[in-house]
């Protein structure tokens, strides 16, 4: 399209992030844009007409408007309450307070007006707990969408994408936020108690404990996620944006996920009863009876269940988006080689399905067997399972047009055919992030000294403490070559070790000490063909 390499990915990346991002910002302007028609007008929660000479506003208008409009205005900041010493210190006589709340009249622009706090009613309920929602969903919507911005441009890049963190980078490089999430989990000394294999009944009381505290246990943990975990991993993004995006971005969909699902059972309490919902004053202005000054009269109404609706509703769709986007970070929280891009989603044609594929050695691959497909559901991710394989740091996917019928091509065709796809997987541009860079100080016989690891829950890899040596193909060459070369130069058999003597080992005679030099050496030649394959731990 004659645009420069990588900006229209990038263009289409921050398009796609602001897209993304337009259901929180929705939820936030249908929150703070409460007006008449989101209350419940049939029924009052005040019996008469309450006038004040300042009506305090709802919190999200009192930022604003101590901010910009009125910011010597002490009243806006403070906390309305409903008492005696508040009511006297800002009572208004007016006409209107002989109305009762069911017999008010408005005029066409007094409906207009926003809604204010609630003084009146009974409920008690004197915060505007939806302003709380709306302000929160704001903030959560602003830093995911800044998170995902980051990572794709990120990863877009050919100088950045190496430096975004898995897991396992995650660990090694800020070790604090795993030992504080371990150190508060309290579970630990629950799964010693259950794991005693020395005393049956210390076993069966750590389970029974479990079982009895496992919702304590739960709740916890999740405000340990919320309250102590999060904040780390934020603090964390902010200084280190690009290596520790992808990490925040996860962490931000699951507090999203979390707090979309209690806005959607609150919601639920709300419709179920009338009692429990939030409650707003219409107000309206009228002349004082005392000044020349206008009271600002109203009644509280509760919100409609309508509203209540809407809002479960989009709860409950924001709860699952970000569920999906926590899916989409998966890969490249187990592996950063499969890292993929989190606002950008592609169509997979049909023809893909399914998919098969086979371990190194010809073996199916876990949890499934020779005739099941690997992905056999057209309405998942055909590349699934492929991150979660051991050797998956080191591996990759080519993609090529095939023909339908591949026993058709024959000969010297299907030689070019081999030679061409040799040819592509080895000139082809990888666009992934590096593989891990292997051990510093590294023997020259060895390729690779990395870190061995098992495939846990999920897939995630974690590591076991040990190293694994990948060697040279060279260096094997030359010790089969060698190996080879002395068979022919020694014997079938190994030469039988002289035994000295009493008294020569009193007169320090050591006879056959030469062939038993050399036979030690065969043997430690023959052992290192034993472990001539590529990867030995």
């Amino acid at each position: 399209c004659g645009a420069a390499p990588r900006w229209p990915s990038r263009v289409k990346v921050v398009f796609f992030s602001f897209i993304s991002g337009t259901l929180g910002l929705s939820l936030y302007s249908y929150m703070s844009g409460m007006n008449v028609s989101s209350l419940d007008l049939d029924e009052p929660t005040s019996q008469r007409v309450l006038c004040l000479s300042e009506w305090p506003q709802r919190y999200d208008r009192v930022f604003a408007l101590s901010t910009w409009n009125n910011p010597e205005d002490e009243m806006l900041f403070q906390v309305p309450g409903h008492n005696q010493e508040f009511l006297a210190q800002y009572f208004c006589k007016a006409p209107d307070l002989d109305l009762a709340c069911r017999d008010v009249k408005l005029r066409t622009q007094d409906l207009g007006t926003p809604l204010a706090m609630a003084m009146g009613g009974s409920g008690g309920q004197y915060y505007d707990i939806l302003g709380v929602w709306a302000m929160l969903w704001l903030v959560l919507t602003f830093v995911a969408w800044l998170g995902v911005t980051i990572h794709d441009l990120a990863l877009i890049g050919q100088t950045q994408k190496d430096f975004i963190l898995d897991v396992s980078g995650v660990n090694q490089h800020c070790p604090c936020i795993r030992s504080v999430w371990k150190a508060l989990a309290a579970y630990r000394p629950l799964l010693r108690l259950a794991t005693a294999e020395h005393l049956p009944c210390a076993r069966v009381l750590g389970m029974a404990l479990a079982a009895a505290l496992a919702p304590i246990i739960l709740v916890w943990n999740l405000l340990v996620l919320l309250f102590v975990v999060c904040p780390m991993i934020l603090f964390a993004f902010m200084r280190y944006p690009i290596r520790m995006s992808r990490a925040w971005v996860f962490i931000i969909s699951v507090v999203c996920f979390l707090y979309g699902l209690g806005l959607t059972l609150q919601q639920l309490a709300y419709i179920a009863s009338m009692d429990l919902r939030p409650q707003y004053a219409l107000t309206w202005k009228v002349p004082s009876n005392q000044t020349e000054a206008l009271c600002t009269c109203g009644c509280d109404y509760s919100v409609s269940s309508t509203v209540c609706i809407n809002l479960g509703t989009i709860g409950l769709v924001t709860t699952l988006k970000a569920a999906f986007l926590a899916f989409r970070c998966l890969k490249g929280l187990r592996r950063s080689q499969w890292a993929n891009l989190l606002s950008v989603t592609f169509p997979v044609p049909l023809t893909v399905y399914e998919v098969k594929w086979q371990q190194a050695d010809g073996k199916p691959i876990r949890f499934r067997d020779e005739e099941m497909p690997v992905q056999g559901e057209v309405a998942f991710d055909p590349f699934a399972m492929m991150d979660e394989q051991p050797d998956s740091k080191f591996t990759t996917v080519h993609l090529r047009p095939e023909l339908l019928r591949p026993e058709h091509v024959h000969g010297e065709k299907a030689a070019k055919a081999e030679a061409s796809e040799a040819s592509q997987r080895t000139c082809r541009t990888l666009e992934m992030p590096g593989r891990p860079v292997p051990a510093k100080l590294e023997p020259a016989q060895f390729k690779a000294v990395i870190e061995s690891e098992y495939i846990g829950c999920c897939g995630f890899p974690w590591p076991t403490g040990g190293k694994k040596f990948v060697y040279d193909e060279e260096f094997l060459a030359e010790l089969e070559a060698g190996a080879s070369g002395k068979e022919e130069s020694t014997p079938s058999s190994i030469p039988e070790m002289e035994v000295p003597s009493l008294e020569d080992r009193k007169a320090g005679a050591a006879p056959g000490t030469t062939a038993g030099h050399t036979s030690m050496a065969f043997l430690g030649l023959q052992v290192c063909r034993l472990l001539a394959p590529s990867n030995v731990d």
